[in-house]
């Protein structure tokens, strides 16, 4: 009854430190500490999966001769097994059980007597890692041993799987801002090449056609005329990028009248011809996902003009009882989709990966069927909600 007070009191006190301590090698450590104490061992290491290297690594190590220990997962060792099977061992003697790897004991000069082996999972039974105890002082680890130990693993698995998450949240926050730095340096671009230049050779041109009309006016009139078609076009591209941004069509009448008006617009840009083929009358669907679907669908047709090199671009917009279908289908020379996607951050450019981050953003599913030759279709499927 004593040593199990005595228990209950050190796993309260830890978990009590977990929750105030912030920093998860101190909180592993503090863990891998518990298990020697609780289990009376000698000595106790954390190991964590690097999904990368597909090994364990020895995050934390209450004593060890070594900086760090590696083991494959597909290579042998008790660790590597429990890792692989997810079942907990108790090795009374680990030099009879030819699972185990004695590499490390003959680098260090330790003796490894007795072992409890026991996986770390996340909620959704992935595996984060091992708990691995060595040498019980008094005897064989039993039973009891493994409950306590699991116990431990388990406040492991939900330190490294807010780890996880925490790492997986700052991803995204940089993939988001990655993604609007593109968003901006495009629109930049935009201005730049077509309305700033304009506005500025405008500028130039009635300065020309000021001093010209002192000794030629009806050449200066001409130049003016010429000037007034340059501001018309150049407002005509400012359109183009406010319509780009946020159609009024859009926030009006909803999605396949946005993706209409956006085939009228298009249609003729190099040469392609650009036609709304289906577009049905649905109910409106949320300001934000009618956005963002209007976002895909206009860069899928946008990718099809100007580096399908597509002579005939179709998009439909149809709706069936439990979802909203966007699809865009080109005749251009297609592309593999997998290795674009893999060389896009070296290109500079993130067309597909804004389109696959709006789908994603507003529930929707993306499917993006492509090959060199063969044209692309994509297709956006938004569940009814």
């Amino acid at each position: 009854m004593e040593a199990q007070a005595d228990q209950l009191a050190i796993l309260l006190e830890l978990q009590r430190e977990l929750a105030l301590e912030s920093n998860i090698d101190t909180v592993l450590a503090r863990i891998a500490g518990a298990a020697t104490r609780l289990l009376d061992a000698e000595r106790a290491t954390l190991f964590v999966v690097d999904d990368d290297r597909q090994e364990l690594w020895s995050r934390a190590v209450t004593e060890s001769e070594l900086r760090e220990i590696r083991v494959p997962l597909d290579g042998r060792g008790l660790a590597a097994e429990v890792a692989r099977t997810g079942r907990p061992l108790r090795v009374d003697d680990p030099y009879d059980d030819p699972r185990f790897d004695p590499s490390v004991d003959a680098r260090t000069g330790y003796r490894t007597r007795s072992l409890l082996v026991l996986p770390i999972d996340s909620r959704a039974r992935r595996r984060l890692g091992v708990l691995q105890v060595m040498n019980r002082r008094d005897g064989p680890f039993d039973a009891a041993a493994e409950r306590l130990g699991l116990a431990l693993a388990a406040s492991a698995g939900i330190a490294l799987e807010y780890v996880r998450l925490t790492e997986e949240l700052a991803a995204e926050r940089l993939r988001q801002v990655r993604i609007a730095e593109e968003t901006r340096h495009r629109l930049a671009r935009d201005l730049h090449d077509g309305v700033a230049q304009t506005l500025a050779n405008t500028a130039l041109g009635i300065e020309l056609a000021a001093r010209r009309a002192q000794a030629d006016l009806p050449g200066a009139l001409a130049e003016l005329a010429a000037l007034r078609e340059r501001i018309v076009d150049s407002q005509r591209g400012l359109r183009d990028i406010l319509f780009a941004l946020r159609p009024a069509v859009l926030e009006e009448d909803g999605l396949g009248a946005a993706a209409r008006a956006l085939a009228e617009r298009v249609d003729g840009t190099a040469g392609s011809r650009v036609v709304a083929r289906r577009i049905d009358d649905h109910a409106r669907l949320p300001a934000e996902v009618e956005a963002g679907a209007f976002h895909v669908i206009r860069e899928a047709v946008t990718n099809a003009i100007k580096t399908g090199r597509a002579t005939t671009v179709s998009i439909d917009v149809r709706q069936d009882p439990e979802a909203t279908v966007a699809l865009v289908e080109d005749d251009g020379v297609g592309f593999d989709v997998g290795a674009t996607l893999a060389t896009y951050g070296s290109r500079g450019s993130l067309g597909l990966l804004q389109m696959r981050e709006s789908a994603r953003l507003i529930g929707a599913q993306l499917t993006i069927d492509s090959s060199p030759g063969q044209g692309t279709r994509v297709r956006l499927r938004i569940p009814a909600p």
